[in-house]
């Protein structure tokens, strides 16, 4: 009995840290996709993985997606999370950036990373890299887009807000808005968003609050901020409401459910669409009704006991991609 609880507060301890994304899909799939790419950002060495499918046409431009891997994780990992076949198929460039100790300074200003996030300029970085990018490729600037798990998520969710204007849509995957970026959340353009997050997430409440909180204290490794640790986020539907407003969409969504295919993975989908919005744009949210801290699809890389259950009805790059796909910036 001592060595199996010994054993699971290691495991959690592992989990709270926020290195589950990186190190499951690194464990689970550890064949690299993409081309490294070694430059220089404020002094720093960075680096990102960019595959470019074989198939592209010539003589056309071509979408642009920035993938952000989870805390824990790097570009390697976030290659084969599963947008590099989709990539293959539906014909766009997918960049993998890399983050500074398995990180991004991601607008949560958690006081664990404090003194990391005001050194490393990760915002200034990224952009950098998409300009590097479209220099480099025939990329279509109305076709920019972003998507991120976890930490990820919320980086992802600070470049849209930031960068309003450089972003057609981007996709938040398990994971919300930092509080902090919701009290000066004031984007220059309106921007698609799809939202895909779990109700039982057990590292990012769907309901907001304490982001990746140990199961005890004596694992905070921060004095002081023993009640989150990793920073607060506010809620799913909180976030989703902001967007909404500023896109200036209807105010009532289209609601549906996503055919329950899978009977034993302990959730479903209900999908709620906000369109009519400026220049085109809308908002999604894929509720995952019981599901954890997953990307749909993906499989159970930890007891759900510590990170909940993964949906199997859908894959979740599929959902990203069809939505990008509807919505390019269109001109004002």
């Amino acid at each position: 009995m001592l060595f199996r609880l010994t054993v699971s507060a290691i495991v959690m301890t592992v989990v709270s840290f926020g290195s589950i994304i990186g190190f499951a899909q690194f464990r689970l799939r550890s064949k690299a996709t993409g081309t490294s790419v070694s430059v220089k950002h404020d002094g720093l060495e960075r680096e990102y993985r960019i595959h470019v499918p074989e198939n592209l046409p010539a003589d056309a431009k071509v979408p642009l997606v920035v993938c952000f891997h989870g805390g824990g994780g790097n570009s390697r990992t976030a290659s084969v999370m599963g947008l590099t076949p989709v990539a293959d198929r539906e014909g766009f460039i997918v960049v993998y950036p890399n983050g500074i100790d398995r990180h991004w300074n991601d607008g949560r200003e958690s006081p664990m990373f404090a003194e990391q996030d005001q050194s490393i300029d990760d915002v200034g970085y990224v952009m950098g890299l998409i300009e590097r990018v479209c220099k480099k490729h025939p990329i279509d600037r109305d076709r920019i887009f972003a998507a991120g798990l976890s930490n990820g998520g919320f980086m992802t969710q600070r470049l849209a807000i930031e960068h309003s204007d450089t972003f057609a849509a981007v996709a938040v995957i398990i994971a919300t808005m930092g509080e902090p970026l919701s009290k000066r959340f004031e984007p220059k353009s309106p921007v698609s968003i799809l939202f895909m997050n779990g109700t039982e997430d057990r590292l990012v409440p769907y309901e907001g609050g304490p982001v990746g909180k140990p199961v005890t204290n004596r694992f905070n490794q921060v004095k002081g901020h023993e009640d989150a640790p990793r920073g607060l986020a506010i809620s799913t539907d909180e976030a989703v409401a902001l967007w909404v407003k500023h896109n200036q969409t209807q105010p009532e969504p289209k609601v549906e459910l996503v055919p329950d295919t899978n009977q034993e993975d302990h959730s479903h989908i209900e999908s709620s669409l906000w369109v009519g919005g400026e220049r085109g744009t809308a908002v999604m949210l894929y509720k995952v009704v019981g599901g954890g801290h997953c990307l749909p699809g993906g499989s159970q890389y930890f007891p759900a006991r510590l990170v909940g259950y993964p949906n199997q009805d859908v894959k979740g790059f599929d959902l990203v991609w069809d939505f990008f796909e509807k919505h390019a910036r269109q001109p004002q």
